[in-house]
Parts: C-alpha cells; structure tokens; sequence
C-alpha cells in the first residue's frame, strides 16, 4: 500500500563535493539502524557509493535515492553528486523533492557550486536548509558560517540547532526548538521573525504581540520552510553522530510533506504555460520521470516521482511526450540498490518501474485520460567534445547503441554522428565526465573505446581571381577520352556560395558537356586544394574549351572541369578558414581579469561584459580550435568555479603562420595514408 502522504518527507542532499553529503546518509542510516556499522566513503563501505566507479574514485558520481523510517514518517533521502560536472543528478533530483538540504564544510568558504545549488533550489520553488558539517575541525566558527550564509542566502538562514563549541571542544548540540543553550533565545527571535511572513494574518499577530504563542510558532514551521521563508541550519558531526538526533527530529516534524507543500504548476500538453495547479490529492494519478538507469542485471530502471492519484501494479498510464500507453509492470520500492515490489504507489511517493525502453528523462506520466504535462529541468549545456571509436573491430555495431543509452540517463552527455568527417562524437562537461562514461560504457556495455579531439572543420577558400585550364586525353586503343577546359575562379562575399557561370559561345563545348563541366567543378568544391578541407563562397565561370566528335563524352568533361578547377584554384591564394564560436563565460568578479587575459592569448575577441549578483559574465568570439579544451583551462583558472557555454557565430581567414602548421599537418596524414595503401 501506498504510504499516508502527510507521514512522507523527500529531501535532497545537495552541495559541494567533499562537503559530507554521503557522509551525513551514512550516519543517519546507522543511526536509524538500518546498518550496523558506519559506512565511510573513503574504505568504500558507504550505503550510497555502490557504483564501482564510485569507489575508485572515492565521490559520488550519480544520485542514490533511499528510505529511511523516522518514526511513523517515512524519510526519502536522495544523495548527489557534489562535482559540478555531475550536477545534472541534483538538478533532476531537486525536481522530485519538497526539500533541498544544502550541506556546507565549516572549514571553507562558500564554493561558486553551493550558490549555484541554491538559486536552482530556489528557481525550483522548494524548500531549503543547510546542514553545516566539519564544526570539530580547528580553526571553525559556527556564527561566523551563519553569518556568511546569512549573507550569501538571506535572513530566512537561521539555525534550529547549534554546538555547543567548535574545535576539539565540540561535544554536543542544542536545539532552539527547546530552548536549550544560551543562544536559544536570539535564534528563537530570528526563526519567529522569519516565520512570521508565511501570511498576512500571522505577521499581523505577530507585530502586535511581539512574538507568536508556542503553539502557532510549532504549527507554522513546516509551512515557513516549504515557503522558503525560513531556512533551518543544523550543526552536525556525521562521524561522530553528533546533532543527528536533533536535526532527525526536526526533519520529522517541521519538514514539509507533500500535502503541505502544496499544488505544482503543470501544462496542457503541448503548451508552456505552467499554470495549471496539480494539487496533492487522489485525482488522476500524475508523475514524474526525474532518473534513468541502465542496471547490466535488472535493466532499464525508470524512477518517477508521484505527484497526484495512486498507481496499480499492472496499470496503464500515458507517456505525455510520445502520446504512447505504457503498462506499469513492475513497480519498485527503492532502498538503495534493494528494489522490493510493491502493489500500489500514491502521492509523495518515489518509485521505478523496470523495463520500460520508452520513457525519457523529465517526461510526465499521467493516467490514460487525464494528460498534463510537468516543466522539464534545464540543464547546463555540455562543452567538452572527444571523437571516439572502438578499441574492438567487431565492436562498431555496438558502440552507437552502448552510448544512447548512457545518454539517456545523463542529459549533460550528448552524442551525434558528423556528417563531413564521419566521426562520432561524445560531449560532456569535462575529461573527468567523459572518462567516467567510458569506464560504464566498458562495465555496463562491454565496449571500450579510444578517443581524441575531433576534426575541427575548417573551410577553403580563395583571396584572388585567376584563369584555369586544363586538357584531358586519354587513348587506350578504340575510342578514346578528350576534353579540354578553359575557366576563370573568383572569390564571392562570405556565405554566398558557390556559383556557376556558363559564358561559352560560338559551341567550343557542345551545350550537352556543360552541365559535366559544372559536376567535375562541384566534386572539387568537397576537397579543396590546400588542405583537403571543403571550399566555399568560389564562382566559377567556364569560357572556352575544345571537343573531339567521337572521344569526348561525360566523362572526359567532368575531369576537365574539375582539374581545370583546381589548377585556377591554386593560383588564386587560397586561405583556410576557421569556425568561429560566440562564448559566454560566468565567473565570479574575482577572476574576471585573468579569464580575459586567457581569452586574448588563444585569439578571443571580447564583446561585452556584464555583472549580475555578483557573478561577471563575460562575452567573447574564439576560434573553435582554442575552446576544444576550454573547460579544463577555464577550471585551472578559476579553480572549478567559472562555466561556460558557446555556440558557432561564423568563419574567419586563419592566421598565415597558423595556416600553414595545419596544412602541413594535414599533408603529413594524407602522406601517411598513402604510404599505409601502397
């Protein structure tokens, strides 16, 4: 049976990695008793970090979602990543929750990443709270962490449990909510004050007596913190247990259930207006899809979120998207990598179903014939491009499929077949993203691959005019090949084209040859000259030429007009030219002076800036090849704080000296692949 939504709390773990997210799941697991010794990250005994990826690497790398009994509640945990190439998984797991626990080290400042954590959480219109951790560590000061939350965040960030000391004096934690400690009564003041703003009527109240009675201050909290308007801060030493109890406590009872969290906007299918109220109750059932997984045993896992109704084994619902009816074969109760099943799921519940290829990331599933549709999550655009092929030769066929479906759970992975080169392409946020693709797609797939930057598409070009001329002749014995071509190229504005000019007269080429002279002039325009590259914005105008009656024929012109093409192309200086991207880069105003330095050193134009709380974003153009490892350069600068995104503006001439690095590279392969077909 589906569990009383009033007794349910789903909370995310979110933060900076090294923070103590797991950390914090692992105490509060062995606490709770469903483990009988502290997991820790580092032996790799943690509940969460099951994924052998994981363990390596001692960090989260995907999210983790587990139950925890508190009572007569039932505490949905979900653990994320703290690497902000991963944050993807916090972003989705943000959608599937009422509340967001941002864990913050006492020992260092605020991380770029935490306040980005924070304005999704806020965007996303849930609850927060701050557990601050590390506080047993020299040199931490628990008001001074306030203090700069308060700061950071706004005054809605106020403790409700605090230690006793910090240092290696820190023993034990009060709780304001009890009045315990002699701080108690200041934060008592502050939570009453934010708590007041809920509505009208409590603020009222509240500036006549100067203070709430005990009972309206117990019954508002938990619609203070689902409002935002309170932001609760514990104390807590995961390691040693300390504050658990406390903060558990509260969590159990002051933090929003899905019913007093109330409606969610929602959509008409096909619209994007969000306002549409999809109220917590038992109307038509309506979910969420907020994580894919492909499990090498169980399969495909999809994980939804419940939002409205109650779903039965063996139902039928509707993937809004696709407008296809799904049957719900095997609903799962989640427990970590446990996956009992269950006969019913209902409001506030999260859940998978298993075997069930068709449902994408953010969809909407609804009963048959009730459609609407939830806002999906936007997600940071991936940056970081590799071209990958497989190490095996029998491995082709796979390799494609293997990486759809790892894209399909990450949707900062993205994957596409290039149409000039033939490459495949993966992107990603950053070497560290893709290299722990690669190890699932090897552990999950059986496909190990090789990679290296991809081919960058450069263009040819043509700076002058110049006349072109060649004679084809060939005789083998009976009918031979004759075709003889007179040509002019010249350049044409940029994005203009290619451009055929027939001016022959008098009949020196029969008008039926015309048309092969202009084919033989197109094949040329795919490899051009000086570097192989493809040519563009070139006309070519055909002006005179000579046939033989009985040797010439298509053939003979098509060859003539693309060697005629190529020996005016030569004479004409042609030019590379290079993709252009429009970047915009966000950094904090700190590193602003050496992100532009950077970006004048690999050729970047600026072409604005501008600042926006306290973050600097900066506009530029660069040339493609300096962004292909512009997401390492751009995390050493600012030591993992600054992102970007970029897309293609247009083609510029490359630099002379530049120019000519490429084609002699470029030559030295084609050298290569010859000699390796002799």
């Amino acid at each position: 049976m589906a569990h009383p939504s009033e007794d349910t709390r789903n909370v995310a773990l979110v933060g900076n990695g090294h923070a103590g997210k797991t950390a914090l799941l692992d105490a509060i697991a062995f606490h709770q008793k469903l483990t009988t010794r502290l997991g820790t990250v580092s032996d790799g005994s943690s509940i969460s970090n099951t994924e052998p990826e994981e363990r390596d690497r001692k960090q989260t790398l995907t999210s983790h979602q587990f139950r925890i009994p508190l009572g007569s509640v039932r505490l949905n945990v979900i653990d994320t990543p703290g690497h902000p190439d991963f944050v993807a998984d916090a972003i989705s797991a943000m959608d599937a929750v009422e509340t967001a626990c941002l864990v913050v080290n006492a020992t260092h400042a605020l991380p770029f990443h935490t306040r980005q954590l924070w304005r999704i959480a806020t965007d996303r219109g849930i609850g927060r709270a701050i557990v601050v951790t590390h506080l047993d560590q020299e040199n931490t000061d628990f008001e001074r962490v306030v203090a700069d939350l308060r700061e950071a965040f706004g005054h809605a960030v106020v403790p409700v449990t605090y230690p006793n000391a910090t240092g290696a004096a820190f023993k034990s934690v009060h709780a304001v909510t009890h009045n315990e400690g002699p701080l108690a009564g200041k934060y008592h003041e502050m939570i009453e004050e934010d708590e007041a703003e809920v509505d009208d009527t409590l603020m009222e109240h509240y500036l006549e007596q100067g203070h709430l009675e005990p009972d309206e201050f117990e019954q508002n909290l938990r619609r203070a913190v689902a409002r935002g308007k309170l932001v609760p801060v514990f104390a807590v030493c995961p390691n040693r247990g300390l504050g658990l109890e406390q903060m558990l406590e509260f969590v159990q009872q002051h933090f929003p259930s899905p019913i007093c969290f109330g409606p969610r906007g929602a959509a008409k299918p096909g619209s994007d207006s969000y306002a549409e109220l999809v109220e917590p109750d038992d109307g038509p059932f309506a979910a969420k899809v907020w994580k894919i997984m492909s499990d090498p045993y169980v399969g495909r896992l999809t994980f939804l979120r419940c939002f409205r109704g109650t779903l039965q084994k063996d139902q039928t619902v509707l993937d809004v998207r696709s407008g296809k009816t799904i049957k719900a074969g095997h609903l799962l109760d989640v427990q970590g990598k446990d996956l009992p099943e269950v006969s019913q799921v209902g409001v506030g519940d999260l859940f998978a179903i298993s075997k069930v290829e068709e449902l994408a990331l953010g969809d909407t599933v609804t009963a048959e014939n009730a459609p609407l549709q939830f806002e999906r999550p936007s997600y940071p655009e991936p940056t970081y491009s590799r071209h990958i092929w497989p190490k095996a030769r029998g491995d082709e066929q796979k390799i494609g499929h293997a990486v759809e479906r790892l894209a399909a759970e990450d949707p900062s992975l993205r994957h596409h077949r290039d149409k000039e080169t033939g490459e495949l392409l993966v992107t990603g946020m950053s070497p560290l993203h893709l290299d722990v693709q690669f190890l699932r797609l090897h552990r999950r797939h059986h496909v190990d691959v090789d990679h290296g930057p991809p081919t960058i598409p450069y263009r040819e070009t043509i700076t002058a005019r110049a006349d072109g001329h060649h004679r084809h002749k060939k005789q083998t014995g009976g009918r031979g090949q004759f075709a003889e071509v007179y040509l002019r190229v010249a350049p044409r504005q940029h994005g203009e084209g290619f451009e055929f000019v027939d001016s022959v007269v008098g009949g020196s080429i029969p008008r039926q040859f015309i048309p092969e002279v202009e084919k033989g002039a197109r094949k040329f325009l795919s490899k051009g000259a000086l570097a192989g590259y493809p040519v563009v914005d070139v006309q070519v105008e055909v002006h005179d030429g000579k046939y033989h009656d009985v040797d010439s024929d298509q053939l003979s012109f098509q060859i003539a007009g693309e060697r005629a093409f190529h020996d005016g192309y030569l004479k004409a200086r042609p030019i590379l030219l290079e993709p252009i991207m429009d970047v915009e880069i966000h950094v904090p105003d700190r590193f602003t002076g050496d992100v532009a330095g950077n970006l004048s050193s690999s050729r970047g134009r600026l072409s604005g800036m501008e600042t926006e709380a306290g973050v600097q974003i900066i506009k530029a153009q660069c040339p493609l090849s300096a962004m292909l490892d512009y997401s390492t350069h751009l995390r050493s600068i600012t030591a993992g704080e600054g992102t970007f995104t970029m897309k293609f503006a247009h083609y510029e001439a490359m630099p002379p000296n530049l120019q000519q690095e490429i084609v002699q590279k470029r030559r030295a392969v084609v050298d290569q692949h010859h000699g390796e077909h002799k």
